[in-house]
């Protein structure tokens, strides 16, 4: 994480995500349309794509607050 903060452009963010108690798809649905681009991950090259496709996906309806 270091190391890619040293890297990133003044303007710019990162954001690490570690699941858990999560299932995948949850997590690909809340981050929907969000926009950005994987540089880094541990996922087998199907769930890096649906991670990557979530990220590019369009959404229609509002983001809202995962529920805690």
């Amino acid at each position: 994480m270091k190391e890619l903060g040293s890297s990133l452009q003044p303007g710019n963010a990162a954001l690490f995500v570690l699941v858990r108690k999560m299932t995948a798809d949850k997590v690909l649905e809340d981050l929907k349309g969000s926009g950005g681009t994987v540089l880094k991950t541990s996922l087998d090259h199907t769930k890096e794509q649906a991670l990557r496709d979530a990220l590019a996906a369009t959404q229609d309806q509002p983001v809202s607050a995962p529920a805690v």
